[in-house]
């Protein structure tokens, strides 16, 4: 039996002494130059030399911080803008992630009525097969991002796919995006926002049979943003023993100091990701002295800068508390 999600994610966590995940966002256009020759064979590159590219950068990314985080997540939006060649591409990425022991979560955020969203479910959370012939292989993703908007019956197949494959889904409970308010801060006549009532509704899956790990940690984590930080320590009570996918770190403006808002006073029952910030680090003002020549290096120091950033507001969350 595949060990639960939630578990191997605290081990990976506990092994590089880290919580920050690595968002893999392969913009074209935002490519190292030596990246991108591989598919400038033409002005307007192919979608399958685009896919090329998208993968040869993602893999380099892994090689540099594979020692340094837990987890990868790969943004499918950039992937699938390459057409079928970029989906292959997100699977390659995905297997070479784990070539590399590393956990990988993609960010999908499907939803949809029952029958529709246990195929989503079957797509991204069962084995799909990439190569022909003797080079065929099976390719698994551990985790996926979930919109619960469908209720649910639209959540159910991703909870029943999670369990059955020893995967993890998280499930989008407030977003990090400066409109998010529009609905998700939309009131009822006692005052609760509707993101409350999804949070609510999320913890009773969490807790539904078989989906608690060892850890006491559940298969059905949350997408909780860094930049609402007094939003996300009220999640927090609410989702007691969820793990929460957190955004906005960084590029979007939150300081780890707001990510921290979404930890248990223990320092764990999160992960902190960042995309932007750290896979074209030298374009930060902070790196830029260092060259898109040197663009890996940048890299490395961006994510071992964050490390330390996201370690220190712990600390001091976890003083704050004493």
């Amino acid at each position: 039996m595949a060990k639960h999600f939630a578990d191997k994610l605290l081990d990976a966590i506990e092994g590089k002494q880290t919580p920050v995940v690595v968002g893999l966002d392969p913009v074209y256009e935002r490519m190292p130059k030596q990246i991108r020759e591989i598919a400038a064979r033409s002005p307007q590159a192919s979608l399958s030399e685009r896919s090329a590219a998208a993968v040869e950068f993602c893999q380099s990314i892994i090689d540099i911080v594979a020692d340094l985080v837990p987890a990868v997540k790969l943004q499918s939006a950039y992937f699938e803008m390459c057409g079928p060649s970029g989906l292959e591409a997100l699977y390659r990425v995905a297997d070479y992630a784990h070539q590399q022991g590393l956990i990988v979560i993609a960010d999908v955020k499907r939803g949809d009525i029952g029958s529709t969203a246990k195929a989503y479910a079957s797509t991204y959370l069962e084995e799909v097969y990439i190569g022909q012939g003797k080079d065929e292989k099976a390719v698994t993703i551990d985790a996926i991002t979930v919109n619960p908007y469908f209720g649910t019956d639209g959540v159910e197949p991703f909870i029943t796919a999670a369990r059955e494959n020893g995967a993890g889904i998280f499930v989008v409970v407030r977003t990090s995006n400066p409109s998010a308010g529009e609905f998700q801060d939309f009131k009822d006549a006692s005052g609760r926002r509707l993101f409350q009532f999804v949070a609510e509704r999320a913890n009773a899956w969490a807790n539904l049979p078989e989906c608690v790990g060892e850890s006491g940690y559940s298969l059905l984590g949350a997408v909780v943003p860094a930049t609402y930080p007094e939003d996300a320590k009220l999640l927090r009570a609410i989702m007691p023993n969820s793990i929460f996918l957190v955004p906005g770190y960084g590029a979007q403006g939150a300081t780890a100091d707001d990510a921290a808002a979404a930890f248990h006073e223990d320092g764990w029952g999160a992960v902190v990701t960042s995309a932007r910030g750290i896979i074209y680090a030298w374009e930060r003002p902070e790196y830029e002295h260092l060259g898109e020549m040197n663009w890996e290096q940048a890299v490395e120091v961006a994510v071992r800068d964050m490390r330390k950033d996201i370690a220190s507001a712990l600390a001091r969350r976890a003083g704050a508390e004493e």
